[in-house]
């Protein structure tokens, strides 16, 4: 088959594929737009890990064109943003780029979407956010009074409330980066389409002044719960700040943790994720503290037998 016939014929493909997702989202209530937006990129990295990126534009303004015509202007936003993460990442992978380079592309786009269907547009797509935090605040008092458990009120308070949302919009773009990143190593390996090698998570190891960063926000945060400031901006900055580094650290706690279990030579990994789960849901300081203390001393390198990866990104 002709290229240039085939390149048309597999946009089309793609279109379709899209064409569905939206139908379907309409026929569900939006259970895509609302739980499986992780979805809509899939098609477009297909495209332009084939085509590349010069030749997926005319494709990606189909898409988001498609998407305007069956859900209106909000799924625009959605499937043109959604698809120019698709493209970024398939591109991506066509030029051979590094994997971390594309997992973090695709996490600061997941990121920036979240953020601004969340936040900035709030009202567009539907989001009241005083009434998100009214929710919040209504369901932690019904927790606090089955478990006669007390909570501080600088977290009852609305500014910081405001502040968890933002976080957890960011929180969120991480993950829908991250299962992107997944979900389309599955299907180029299904499609027998070319996929650089990827590295362990053991061998992944940060620069230790974000460590240190990380900790500083740990600190930041307990300060301002337990002291918080009359400057709300300051306040809202110390809760947001401290609760990504939180994420952090506990992120590499869980990796330390990972690391342990796989070193005394247990392999069930539904033991080892149901244990690094219940540890951060009872234990976050500690798990925080832990990754601390793994970012930062040389506990990642005796973990892997003397392996100088750590040495080498400090």
């Amino acid at each position: 088959m002709n290229s240039n016939v085939r390149k048309i014929t597999d946009g089309a493909m793609m279109c379709a594929i899209v064409g569905l997702l939206l139908v379907a989202d309409r026929w569900l209530g939006g259970l895509f737009s609302g739980s499986f937006l992780f979805a809509f990129p899939l098609p477009m990295v297909f495209y332009s890990v084939k085509y590349g990126m010069k030749d997926s534009w005319m494709v990606l303004t189909a898409m988001s064109l498609l998407g305007f015509i069956i859900s209106g202007p909000t799924m625009l936003f959605y499937v043109a943003s959604e698809s120019l993460l698709g493209l970024i990442y398939g591109s991506g992978v066509h030029n051979h780029k590094p994997t971390e380079r594309l997992v973090l592309s695709a996490m600061l786009i997941g990121i920036l979407v979240n953020l601004l269907s969340t936040v900035v547009f709030a009202a567009f797509f539907g989001y009241n956010l005083t009434e998100d935090i009214e929710f919040m605040q209504n369901t932690i008092n019904n927790v606090a009074s089955q478990s006669g458990v007390a909570f501080p009120d600088t977290l009852m308070n609305a500014n910081t409330m405001k502040t968890m949302l933002v976080v957890g919009a960011i929180l969120t773009g991480v993950l829908e980066g991250y299962v992107t990143h997944v979900l389309s190593r599955l299907m180029m390996k299904r499609l027998r389409l070319h996929v650089e090698p990827i590295k362990s998570l053991a061998y992944y190891f940060p620069p230790k002044w974000t460590g240190y960063l990380g900790f500083a926000g740990l600190m930041a945060y307990e300060y301002a719960m337990m002291r918080p400031f009359d400057n709300p901006v300051v306040q809202n900055a110390c809760v947001g700040l401290g609760m990504l580094g939180v994420f952090y650290l506990v992120m590499f706690g869980a990796l330390f943790v990972m690391l342990i279990f796989r070193r005394g030579g247990r392999r069930s990994s539904l033991l080892m994720t149901l244990l690094i789960f219940l540890l951060i849901l009872s234990a976050a300081l500690m798990m925080a503290i832990a990754g601390f203390l793994y970012i930062t001393t040389d506990l990642h390198s005796r973990l892997l037998g003397g392996n100088s990866h750590a040495e080498k990104n400090v």
